[in-house]
This record gives C-alpha cells, sequence and structure tokens, in this order.
C-alpha cells in the first residue's frame, strides 16, 4: 500500500470514528506559534503586580509566578529562578500606595539578573451575563536587573505585551461555596501563568483534548 492510500485511509478511519481530522494536521503536526521573545539563561524572578486589587488573594499572585517559573525551568530556558513569594513580601514590605517600588529595584533587592514582571489587568470568574465563564488578562515585560533596562518588549512600546486565556465553562455549583470557588481562581491562576510562559516558547496554537475546565 502506498503512502499515499495509507493516509487516505487513515483518515477515513479517523472520520468513521466520529472524528474529522484535517490532513494537514495528520501530515504536518499540530499549527504551532512561535516564542516572542528568546529569554536568556539568567538568575530569575517572576513578579506579578496586582495594584488594582483584582486578585481576591495574594496567594493567587504566587500560583502566577510560580507556574510561569516551573514552565520555563521545564522548558529548559532558565536553570535558576527566585520565587515569586519573596519578591512579593519585599515589595508589600517596603513600598506604598503612592510610592511603588521600582521594578528593577524589586529584582535587585531579591538577587535576581533578570525579572518577568507580569501587571495582573483583568481577572473575572463570571462574565457580565453571568455565564461560568473565567478569563484573565495581563501585561508582561522582562527586565534587564543590572542594566535596568527593558529587554522585552521593545522600549518604545508604552506598556506590556498583552496575555489574555479564556476558559470553557465550568460547573455554576462551583460558585456556591468559598471552597469551590477557589478552586476556580487557582485553576485560572495557573492558567494565565501557563500563557504568560507561552510567550517564551515555540507552543501549538491549541493543545488537543486540553482540560480547561473544572467540573465537579
Amino acid at each position: 500500500m502506498t503512502l499515499l492510500h495509507s493516509s487516505a485511509g487513515l483518515l477515513l478511519l479517523l472520520c468513521g470514528c466520529n472524528y474529522i481530522v484535517p490532513a494537514a494536521y495528520i501530515i504536518d503536526g499540530p499549527p504551532s506559534i512561535d516564542a516572542k521573545y528568546d529569554l536568556p539563561d539568567k538568575k530569575t524572578v517572576v513578579f506579578v503586580d496586582d495594584r488594582t486589587n483584582l486578585l481576591s488573594r495574594t496567594q493567587l499572585r504566587a500560583v502566577i509566578g510560580d507556574k510561569v517559573a516551573a514552565d520555563l525551568m521545564k522548558k529548559g530556558l532558565v536553570t535558576e529562578t527566585i520565587a515569586t513569594r519573596d519578591a512579593i513580601a519585599l515589595a508589600r514590605k517596603d513600598e506604598t500606595v503612592d510610592k511603588p517600588m521600582p521594578i528593577s529595584e524589586i529584582g535587585q533587592r531579591v538577587g535576581a539578573d533578570m525579572i518577568i514582571y507580569v501587571q495582573i489587568r483583568d481577572f473575572k470568574l463570571a462574565q457580565p451575563g453571568g455565564d461560568a465563564l473565567p478569563s484573565a488578562l495581563a501585561s508582561v515585560k522582562v527586565i534587564d536587573v543590572p542594566g535596568r533596562s527593558r529587554m522585552f518588549p521593545a522600549p518604545s512600546e508604552i506598556t506590556g505585551e498583552p496575555v489574555a486565556t479564556d476558559m470553557r465553562q465550568v460547573s455554576a455549583d462551583l460558585y456556591q461555596s468559598t471552597s469551590g470557588r477557589r478552586q476556580v481562581e487557582d485553576l485560572l491562576a495557573a492558567e494565565i501563568g501557563s500563557e504568560v510562559a507561552k510567550l517564551f516558547y515555540k507552543h501549538e496554537r491549541k493543545e488537543l483534548g486540553k482540560n480547561l475546565g473544572v467540573r465537579k
């Protein structure tokens, strides 16, 4: 049997099983997105900023930062990271609402050479209509700590690189209890952290079969 016939047979078999898979996917694999920026391997801290108090718990900032750091280390992009919670604790201790600590200084104070600065722009568990569709938005900058300069995106950009995630609908029952809402918050925090990390490595446009929701 020729390769062409084999491919056609595989496609027919998949369709017969109620799965329609594009031939291009079978031959070339899933479409992918290139990294937006190639991170240098430097001692890194991920600092998650929530100046407008969109997150219900400070712990969620650590969840986001730890997910970014863990994914980058898993991909071998950085070999040494500093805990997000250490940077958060430092900033909370030494800055005020009127006088926030400069990003590069936060990195310097915790001993990092590079800081991935994540500012939370939106974080909601449901849409305005009440649908249980969690979503989050953040902006990201990468700062060279010793040089006190922005590495990504280009310094000419006023804001950071936008990153968003939209989860599929979750069980409405989870919204009826504090523990359930926290479960959704934790998952959403991990998801936006995952999306931030993907800025720095090539990844599939859509991971087939990925479970983005929470079901009770």
